[in-house]
């Protein structure tokens, strides 16, 4: 009996043994099964093992190399610094490899590749605009840097703070670049009326300028470009579109004859440079000759010619620039066009009060203006009606009249030139409490002419300038120019890219000595009160201004 149950027990042991053999086997598999999916779980995520180039700029071609990115984009996407790279900027999409143009003011941050099995371990690149040429701990070598701006969100016109450190203890050629709607264009704020009104070290206050849209602000000193700081431009009065860019090589030239057989003294000359806006913005001189006495004085070139000795003897000075312009699509919400705000009167008073150009205290202008617009408060419509009024009531000439003409004759005449209409528009607007001002240029038609040309620009709260070209909206048209059959309307906010202005409003220019004897150009492609000055003393001379001639279009 003993042997039996010892041999039982036996029996039982290695039962035992093999059923936890077999239990632990189990446990085994499944654990071995459970880790071998996380790890091809893992697998399906996309990882990154090279970014090339790791250091770069805006514009360059980024080539992410890894695995699992997908043989196509579908919803997947990259990301650098915390910005989700758009559809448009890639170039190619493969399952190892991606390929990518880096967006416009990227900044340093990390890049990941993301899938709908979630984002790859990040691998990192910097901005190259950011890395200084060498390390320097002198405080005064360093680039600016910004920390805050305040508030971050603002309209045209807005006052804004920004905080940081390195912008200069003064401002002397630095400059504020902001966003604009424009493809890897930025907007200067010097461009503006009021460009800033406080620049230290660590504090800059500036008013958003004309033009500016969402994006981000940086601070551009000789030292090299801060971080883009992220701004938003927020209006509720309407929205503005720059389109359509178009450059033109422009050279503008005059010709200086003596007609006596005597020498002829000094010569003081201002041919006007192209007025900077946000449509119009850059001029950028590539050729002027002889030497400028002064390159840039507010706005003209100053020359001075040489001694000339001989009846028939000539100078020839000339500028050639190249010119950047944009055309213009406004739309404003009519509702939402206000009185404007105690700030922005005291800022515009110059464009709401009278002056030699524009006679808007004329009782005649008063009386019309008054008439038209009524009890009518809100700015856009009034601007409205009297632009229909005089689109409806006067009709325009191609002819420019004489330079001593008053424009505002036009009220009786009910006729006159693209000069007299943008002025009195203009006096008309002023006389209603609206920020205007004449702008004078020229027009280029489709053969690559020029022509004189005037137009008014008014100032909507919230909203920025608001261009209106009356003669053309009632039916001026220049040979091969592009005529729009709707150009009543599109005229009013709307301005083509033919355009290009070299003054806003009447410049004044002050002669060097009081006896000097002075030459005006009145109705011409420029509005200032001096062309040419000498002495009285001087033997007589004749000059010859052309107007600008275009001879490069792209």
């Amino acid at each position: 009996m003993s042997f039996f149950k010892s041999y039982g027990r036996l029996l039982r042991t290695k039962a035992s043994v093999r059923f936890g053999s077999f239990f632990s086997l189990v446990l085994i598999a499944i654990a071995v099964s459970s880790i071998l999916g996380m790890e091809s779980l893992k697998a399906k995520r996309a990882v990154i093992s090279s970014v090339n180039p790791e250091i770069g700029s805006s514009d360059d071609i980024m080539t992410i190399r890894g695995t699992g990115f997908g043989d196509e984009q579908d919803e997947s996407y990259v990301s650098i610094a915390g910005i989700r790279v758009t559809s448009s900027h890639y170039i190619s999409w493969r399952d190892n490899e991606i390929k990518l143009r880096i967006p416009y003011n990227v900044q340093d941050g990390l890049v990941k590749v993301v899938t709908r099995r979630g984002e790859s371990d990040p691998s990192f690149f910097a901005n190259r605009s950011n890395i200084p040429e060498s390390v320097r701990f002198d405080l005064q070598s360093r680039i600016p840097l910004i920390s805050a701006i305040e508030p971050e969100t603002a309209a045209p016109g807005d006052l804004i703070t920004i905080k940081g450190s390195n912008f200069g203890v003064s401002r002397l050629s630095s400059d504020i670049l902001f966003s604009t709607d424009r493809p890897d264009s930025v907007l200067p704020a010097s461009l503006s009326e009021f460009p800033w009104n406080y620049w230290s070290d660590n504090e800059i206050r500036v008013r958003v300028p004309d033009g500016a849209a969402t994006g981000v602000i940086s601070v551009r000193t000789a030292k090299g470009d801060s971080q883009g700081y992220p701004f938003g431009v927020s209006t509720s009065a309407g929205k503005k579109r720059f389109v359509d860019r178009k450059i033109y090589v422009i050279q503008t030239s005059l010709d200086i004859e003596n007609e006596k057989e005597g020498a002829l003294g000094e010569i003081t000359l201002y041919m006007p440079r192209p007025a900077l806006s946000a449509s119009q913005p850059s001029a950028e001189y590539k050729e002027v000759k002889p030497d400028a006495l002064i390159d840039n004085d507010r706005g003209e070139i100053v020359f001075r010619t040489r001694e000339m000795s001989g009846k028939g003897n000539k100078q020839t000075f000339s500028a050639s620039a190249v010119i950047t312009v944009y055309g213009v699509e406004s739309s404003v919400y009519d509702k939402k066009s206000p009185a404007y705000s105690s700030e922005t009167l005291s800022l515009y008073k110059s464009y709401m009060t009278a002056d030699p150009q524009i006679p808007s205290d004329k009782p005649a202008v008063k009386e019309l203006a008054a008439e038209l617009t009524g009890k009518e408060k809100n700015l856009y419509r009034k601007a409205r009606i009297l632009f229909d009024h005089m689109k409806d009531s006067y009709k325009i000439q191609l002819q420019l009249r004489g330079g001593t003409a008053d424009p505002i004759d036009l009220l009786k005449r009910k006729s006159g030139d693209a000069f007299d209409f943008a002025a009195l528009y203009a006096a008309l607007c002023r006389a209603s409490g609206i920020a205007a001002v004449q702008v004078t240029g020229v027009v280029i038609d489709a053969k690559g002419a020029s022509h004189n040309h005037s137009w008014t620009e008014i100032y909507l709260e919230d909203f920025g300038w608001f261009p209106v070209d009356l003669a053309l909206a009632c039916g001026l048209k220049y040979a091969s120019f592009p005529a729009r059959e709707d150009a009543a309307d599109y005229y009013f906010g709307n301005m083509d890219n033919c355009h290009i202005a070299y003054s806003r409003g009447n410049k004044a220019i002050k002669s060097s000595m009081s006896n000097n004897r002075i030459v005006r150009r009145p109705r011409s492609y420029a509005m200032q009160s001096l062309w040419e000055e000498s002495s009285t003393a001087e033997s007589s001379y004749s000059s010859y201004w052309t107007d600008p001639i275009v001879t490069g279009m792209y």
